[in-house]
């Protein structure tokens, strides 16, 4: 039973860490793409 409890927080501990990383990436994309278009609208005139 405790092995079993281990693995189940080990496990949700994983899904937490992972939802992190996948927010990271996300924000992190939206402001590249921010940073990209304020550059193109400087840039580009």
């Amino acid at each position: 039973m405790g092995k079993n409890k281990k693995k189940v927080m080990h496990s949700r501990k994983e899904e937490e860490q992972a939802k992190k990383v996948l927010l990271i990436i996300g924000v992190s994309a939206l402001i590249l793409v921010l940073v990209m278009l304020i550059g193109y609208s400087f840039l580009g005139k």
